[in-house]
């Protein structure tokens, strides 16, 4: 099995001058050999691209498309791709050098898995480590398939992200690339796909750093004023397919913590008529605490704008 394990490494790269080294080097550094690695410039305007051809240290197939977002990019990626494996590597995330080897013993492991993913750590800008704030229902003290994924994703943060996973390519071929033209929730989208209708094997050990500080953040530069079309498209499959009781109820809850951290995400960004709306959902509710929580932040909200000072008008 182990002579059969091929991985390409897919990197989307969009305006990262100040990472993307760093991010190859990881790759470059890592246990076990990547197969090869694509980027895929999705038209970037800075020095990311000459910065990628001048370094020396990583053989890496550039190709370079008009810009079109990250899923665009990664679908190229996966049509460029030879190896039988595909790793996602956001530019300006990390590998730590045995991530590879790690995925190697899982895929050896667990052969039938169609995703492989590790724990991870955050990183931010003052260069200070933090453990993500995953809510584990049962600890996992090992590698092991994940049959809880969407239970886990509902009260914490995700248990993996999308520079810690690597893909079998025949399962992601049968389960369908990344939607395009979609604002946020691609990786949420692929996620959600595995927990459904393939196996996920997983490692608790911390092998990815997600660097908060890095360029170009869609999570945080774009935040949708409403439902993200991933999870309608989950909410379909809770009403309408023949999913057993216990998953049904974990997938409600699933998409409840994605309109609850979309509330919380336009409550930071002042946007209070557009959390209103998503709060006024009642599927909210099914997650009384982060509701509730979600309630005060908007309470809290309104009387700081009510104590902000009223400008003088010019004289």
């Amino acid at each position: 099995m182990s002579d059969d394990i091929r991985i390409s490494v897919v990197i989307p790269l969009y305006n990262k001058e100040h990472h993307i080294i760093e991010t190859l080097r990881s790759v470059d550094q890592q246990k076990f050999p990547a197969y090869e690695v694509i980027v895929i410039d999705d038209g970037s305007t800075d020095r990311s691209v000459e910065k990628v051809q001048q370094q020396d240290f990583c053989k890496v197939r550039l190709i370079q498309k008009n810009n079109s977002g990250v899923s665009c990019a990664r679908n190229a990626g996966i049509e460029h791709a030879r190896g039988n494996y595909i790793a996602f590597l956001n530019a300006g995330d990390l590998w730590i050098s045995q991530f590879l080897q790690e995925i190697w013993c899982m895929i050896n492991c667990f052969p039938k898995a169609g995703l492989l993913a590790t724990c991870y750590q955050c990183k931010e800008s003052d260069n200070k480590f933090k453990d993500a704030d995953i809510c584990f229902i049962k600890p996992y003290t090992k590698f092991a398939i994940m049959k809880d994924y969407f239970a886990i994703a509902s009260h914490g943060a995700q248990p993996f992200m999308m520079s810690s996973v690597v893909v079998k390519r025949a399962d992601l071929k049968r389960l369908g690339g990344f939607p395009e033209n979609e604002l946020m929730g691609e990786d949420q989208e692929l996620f959600s796909r595995f927990a459904l209708y393939d196996k996920i094997a997983y490692s608790p050990r911390v092998m990815a750093i997600y660097q908060l500080d890095a360029d170009n953040r869609d999570c945080i530069n774009n935040v949708p004023e409403r439902e993200c079309p991933f999870s309608r498209r989950l909410q379909l499959i809770a009403d309408n397919s023949a999913l057993n009781q216990s998953l049904r109820s974990e997938l409600l809850d699933y998409i409840a913590a994605h309109l609850l951290h979309l509330a919380k995400k336009n409550i930071r960004l002042g946007r209070l008529p557009q959390a209103r709306l998503i709060l006024n959902d009642k599927r909210c509710q099914r997650i009384t605490v982060k509701h509730w929580l979600c309630e005060v932040r908007m309470l809290l909200a309104k009387i700081q704008r009510q104590l902000l000072p009223v400008p003088e008008l010019a004289k």
